[in-house]
This record gives C-alpha cells, sequence and structure tokens, in this order.
C-alpha cells in the first residue's frame, strides 16, 4: 500500500511539474512582431536601446541622425535604415515560453538585469506615438533549410517569447552607431610628421618626394628597423582615421595629464598641417600586460606657413573640413593609432646586436 501511494505521488508530481514548467507551443500566423512600425516606418524619430551597460537614444529624421548622449554626434542614415528594416521585418513564427524563469536562455530576459544579454528597444514617431517595444534576443541559425535564420524576442506587455523569421544586427553600445570615420587621407602625401614625447623625446620622419620611405633623423647607427616600412607605419593615422568612441569637450583633463601627454604633427605636400594632442590613461582593472592603456586625442588641422601656392587652397578647404568635424569633440582612439601617435625610435629598432 504504501509502495501504491509512492507511485501514485510520483505521477502526480511530474504532472504537476509538466503542467507549470512546459512552454505550449503556440504557431504564429508569420504576422509582422511590430506592426505599427511596419505601418508607420517613415514616422520613426526616436530609437531607445537598453543593455546592461548603456541605455542611449539616436534622434534625428531623413539624413540628419545623432546619439542624444552624445550630445547629437552624427549616426549613418544608413545604420538606421538597416536598423528600422530589420525590425520591421521580424514575423512571428512560433511562440515560445512564457516563463520568466526560461527567458535567459533565449536572451529574452530584462535587459537592464546583472549578466543579460538581451537588448530592449522601444521605436516611437515624431509625434510621439509608440511604434514598437520589447526585447531582442539570441539568433537562431538555420530557421529554414534555406539557410534563413530567425531571432529570439519578447514583446513589451507580453509575456509569451516568441521565435521570429528574420535577424537584426544592431550594436549594443553608442560606439556601435556612430559614424566613426573622421577623415581618409593619403599617407604617401605626408612630408613629415613630428612626435614629441612628455620626457623631450622627438621622433620626427620625413620623405623628400611623395611616395617614397620615410627617414627617421638622427637613426643610431648599427641599428636597423624591426620591419622594412616601420618608418611609414607611423603616417598610417591618417590614412582612414576612426575613432574607438568619442565625447564632447572637455571630457579628459589634458592638463592634469601633462606627464603623459604627446604631441603627434602631420604636414602634407600641399601644406595641410594634422595635429594630434593625445594622453595616456592608466590600465583598467582587469587588463592584461598585452593590452593598451586607453589614449585620448583632440584633433585639429592648419595650414603651414610655407605652404605652397598650388596646393594651399586644396588645403585650406581640407583643413576647414576637418575642423567643422574635430572642434569640441575628444576621440578615444584605436589601439594602432595610440600606438602611432606615441611610439618611440626604439620602438621601431630591432633589438641591438651584441
Amino acid at each position: 500500500g504504501l509502495a501504491a501511494l509512492t507511485v501514485v505521488a510520483v505521477i502526480g508530481a511530474i504532472v504537476s511539474l509538466a503542467r507549470d514548467s512546459t512552454p505550449i507551443t503556440v504557431v504564429g500566423d508569420r504576422e509582422p512582431a511590430f506592426p505599427k512600425l511596419v505601418e508607420r516606418i517613415n514616422d520613426v524619430g526616436a530609437i531607445e536601446i537598453t543593455t546592461k551597460d548603456h541605455r542611449f537614444t539616436i534622434t534625428g529624421e531623413g539624413d540628419g541622425w545623432g546619439i542624444e548622449e552624445k550630445n547629437g554626434y552624427p549616426v549613418k542614415r544608413e545604420t538606421v535604415r538597416n536598423f528600422l528594416l530589420e525590425i520591421a521585418s521580424l514575423r512571428l513564427v512560433e511562440g515560445k515560453t512564457a516563463l520568466a524563469g526560461r527567458y535567459k536562455h533565449l536572451q529574452v530576459e530584462d535587459p537592464e538585469g546583472e549578466d543579460s544579454e538581451a537588448r530592449g528597444i522601444r521605436l516611437l514617431a515624431r509625434d510621439g506615438e509608440q511604434l514598437g517595444a520589447g526585447v531582442i534576443g539570441r539568433r537562431k541559425f538555420f530557421l529554414y533549410v534555406d539557410g534563413r535564420g530567425g531571432t529570439y524576442l519578447r514583446r513589451e506587455g507580453d509575456k509569451r517569447s516568441w521565435l521570429a523569421e528574420g535577424e537584426v544586427n544592431f550594436g549594443r553600445a553608442p560606439a556601435n552607431w556612430l559614424d566613426r570615420n573622421v577623415f581618409e587621407l593619403d599617407p604617401k602625401l605626408v612630408k613629415r610628421y613630428t612626435l614629441k614625447h612628455p620626457d623631450g623625446e622627438v621622433v620626427t620622419g620625413r620623405r623628400v618626394t611623395p611616395g617614397e620611405k620615410v627617414e627617421i633623423d638622427g637613426l643610431p647607427e648599427q641599428r636597423t628597423y624591426k620591419t622594412d616600412n616601420e618608418a611609414d607605419r607611423l603616417a598610417l593615422v591618417v590614412e582612414r582615421f576612426e575613432f574607438a568612441d568619442v565625447e564632447p569637450g572637455p571630457h579628459q583633463d589634458f592638463d592634469a595629464l601633462a606627464d603623459s601627454r604627446y604631441f603627434a604633427e602631420y604636414e602634407f605636400f600641399n601644406g595641410l598641417v594634422l595635429k594630434f594632442e593625445v594622453i595616456t590613461l592608466p590600465k583598467p582593472d582587469g587588463a592584461s600586460r598585452f593590452d593598451e592603456p586607453p589614449r585620448w586625442a583632440r584633433v585639429t588641422a592648419e595650414i603651414a606657413t610655407d605652404a605652397p601656392d598650388d596646393g594651399r587652397a586644396e588645403a585650406t578647404q581640407k583643413a576647414l573640413e576637418i575642423n567643422q568635424k574635430t572642434k569640441g569633440w575628444e576621440y578615444l582612439l584605436e589601439e594602432l593609432d595610440g600606438l602611432r601617435t606615441t611610439k618611440s625610435v626604439e620602438d621601431m629598432l630591432a633589438p641591438a646586436k651584441s
């Protein structure tokens, strides 16, 4: 009798567990995940993104978009357009769990929760109407045999999560949205560069004609470069200058960090001069010895006093364009650009032979 009661109790527990924790599968009719967005996609005026590390808002219309928390720093129109098209294209395929304890598996939990991988979204029309809101979860590869993928999501006000047809690839941080390209110039047209170190060392590289190899002033005798184009590489900072992050100035106290402040100057054959004022910050906790320290820069452009007559107009126009972009901003440098603007002669040389 006791054994029979035990069996009944076990069966009852299994039935109860199944009833309470197994999600009911609901097959969608491929309706849009955010139907209002589909109807009014051209009216979107604000996009709010929320993650465990960031909360930011992209606002604008037409060709003019920017991030409010970055003082309106520009976002490419095509980045906004691709995001809106991807979200509007999501179609509900299959209902998934409505149990909060299982959200994390699909990455549709609270996006602001500790260790959350979810991304919260809210889209507003210019008249203030909410066109869609919810949580975007992880990607499902190969939803269909033809290779198309899907995305798990949960809409605001709906406990049930869904598998939707379509993929979304928007960034989690403001820097992923920003137009990070500041300028692009030909490094082969750099006539001279000068790097001034806080300890007084000055690194000067020169070339006589465009495109020839750069030679470093005062290269120690019997020493050779690590690579054949070691000196040329320092000019590559001007080739496609893209930042890792940007903040409106004053963001860092450049004067207080004078002991770690560098000045890098690049003069072109047409008379254009680019100037970088760079500070090196302490490495963050947890950084490895292989990680470069964070480096922030202010960037300006001007015209050399001896600019050639046949290049002055072009150089003046380019300096104006660059200053319009860089004035009032401070840039977190990518690691390579941080190295290129702070390198010493010794850093470029092969070990001395004993």
